[in-house]
């Protein structure tokens, strides 16, 4: 009896000091960057002007407000690239914009960005936006339209 209870114990003992000798603690390391908030302000509308719905074509408007193509007309607004001011912590940021809209009938507009990076010196930049109208003169309506984009700026 004295030796089964010997082997009982001596059993438990091996036991609890194999358990207690793979026991082990490891410490995990968090990683953060605090970084000010992002403000993204449009300071400027982009604007065509008058564009002509006579036949199938373009009209642009590029990044410091010229026009390019054979539907922009002479006249009516003054043309311009929409602008953007941006604050935040001085450094690189990733810029993009929404892809093509076509929710007025017979037009594309397509917005672009020159960098899809840029930098922040001063907590602030400014981006400007770039735009295509595709034009089809047989299912576009005269009149005022205006079409919405969405400019995305992540650090």
């Amino acid at each position: 009896m004295n030796k089964k209870i010997l082997l009982s114990t001596l059993v438990a003992s091996s036991l609890l000091l194999s358990a207690s000798a793979t026991a082990e603690d490891a410490t995990g390391t968090a990683n953060f960057n605090l970084v000010y908030p992002l403000t993204v302000t449009e300071a400027t509308a982009m604007e065509f002007g008058d564009v002509s719905i006579v036949t199938d074509g373009s009209c642009g408007v590029d990044f410091s407000g010229g026009t390019t193509g054979t539907l922009c007309v002479a006249g009516g607004a003054t043309q311009a690239a929409g602008a953007f001011t941006v604050t935040g912590a001085n450094g690189a940021i990733n810029v993009s914009v929404s892809g093509v809209d076509n929710t007025v009938a017979g037009v594309a507009f397509t917005p672009s960005v020159a960098n899809a990076s840029e930098t922040i010196s001063g907590n602030t930049a400014s981006i400007n936006v770039a735009g295509n109208l595709d034009i089809t003169a047989a299912t576009a309506l005269a009149g005022t339209h205006a079409l919405t984009y969405t400019l995305s700026v992540t650090y």
